[in-house]
């Protein structure tokens, strides 16, 4: 159990250390390559762990697959903070973000489908599973690399820093750069607690059987892949309607935060159906509040830095993967389930006071290159 524990948290660590690296390389050498790079190392890893006999490969390749995943946000939010107006960012981000929500959805039935097809229910062929999800994934590089046509951004003045010239250390001199660390971190604890202890507490707190936990588990990534897109198309079009960027989107985070604290509700609910169904309503609204945080980076970067922006706010979601898991599972141990939910459910309301009392006005942080010279006298 202990090797399997070092494994299982070999792709946590890597993804935790290589988001600010990814986000700066994605600055410095371009998207299309970096993403590209890094998801075919994903796929490639994938893969492997089918051919892993033993640990040393098995926790390699979990490795790989956590330093090529690093690179994905980072990418995508420099993506969209240099392809799409202001006006229009939150609907993109919405739409690429609900594929994640849709993987998990899915996964689980395309995992198992394939491993009982080609072993059987009694002896599942779980390494064609990996082999076939691995190298499959290739596909997308190639398409990747065959249609993405990447935007070349030109600083817009000398006060601005060249994109390659900024770096982290600059960035975390701001407040704003930590505000949506604080919230990313508090916001993704809930994220993870549902990603890792859903179908546990479903199981052990509420005694669902296996065909319900599945339903149960399931629908709250279906609600979250519906809500994403559907909260950026809100947001743009308050933009749109001419309501001011900070207010539109520190509103509908702040509600949507507010409304995901049913999590605390499902803790206490009489029977699991109404538990489940309110889990179901805080993940839809966690989506959704992760959908409008994630376009933060794209409106705070300075022009050619969202990759480095976005690298370090995800580096606290990142830290979060690890930390949530841990004290969910200590805290349902010692405390039960409902202490473990209502707490989960807290960090959603110190995210929510950190937008409202925290984070200043979104704007492009701006940072100077003008140095201070002095004259030399005799």
């Amino acid at each position: 159990m202990g090797t399997m524990g070092l494994i299982l948290s070999a792709f946590g660590w890597a993804y935790l250390f290589f988001n600010i690296p990814a986000g700066w390389f994605a600055d410095r050498f371009g998207a299309k390559k970096v993403y590209g790079i890094t998801a075919a190392i994903w796929s490639i890893a994938s893969a492997v762990t089918g051919l892993a006999r033993g640990a040393p490969l098995l926790f390699a390749s979990r490795i790989l697959v956590g330093l090529g995943e690093a690179a994905n946000f980072p990418a995508a939010t420099k993506i969209v903070a240099e392809n799409f107006k202001p006006s229009d960012r939150s609907t993109a981000t919405g739409i690429y973000l609900s594929g994640l929500r849709l993987g998990y959805a899915l996964t689980p039935g395309i995992m198992i489908g394939l491993m009982v097809y080609f072993g059987t229910k009694e002896q599942p062929d779980w390494r064609m599973a990996f082999y076939i999800t691995g190298l499959g994934s290739l596909l997308w590089v190639i398409l990747w690399f065959a249609t993405f046509r990447e935007k070349k951004t030109i600083p817009a003045g000398n006060e601005v820093t060249p994109s390659n010239k900024i770096t982290s250390f600059q960035l975390l001199k701001h407040r704003n750069t930590w505000a949506i660390i604080i919230i990313k971190f508090f916001q993704d604890y809930l994220y993870y607690l549902y990603l890792t202890w859903l179908p546990g507490f479903l199981i052990e707190a509420r005694k669902l059987d296996l065909d319900a936990v599945t339903f149960y588990a399931t629908l709250p990534w279906v609600a979250g892949m519906l809500a994403q897109p559907l909260i950026g198309v809100l947001a743009d079009y308050l933009i749109k309607k001419g309501y001011n960027l900070t207010i539109v989107k520190k509103t509908l985070l702040i509600t949507t935060q507010v409304i995901a604290l049913s999590v605390i509700g499902a803790a206490y609910a009489k029977d699991a159906e109404t538990a489940a169904w309110l889990l179901i309503i805080a993940m839809a609204a966690e989506s959704a509040s992760t959908a409008i945080l994630w376009t933060l980076p794209q409106e705070l970067a300075p022009e050619g830095a969202a990759g480095t922006l976005g690298g370090i706010m995800n580096t606290a979601g990142a830290f979060a993967s690890i930390v949530s898991p841990a004290i969910t599972g200590f805290i349902a141990q010692y405390y039960g389930f409902t202490a473990a939910l209502t707490f989960g459910g807290s960090t959603m309301l110190i995210a929510s006071l950190s937008v409202l009392f925290f984070l200043t006005k979104i704007q492009p942080i701006r940072i100077s290159t003008a140095k201070t010279k002095t004259k030399k006298t005799t």
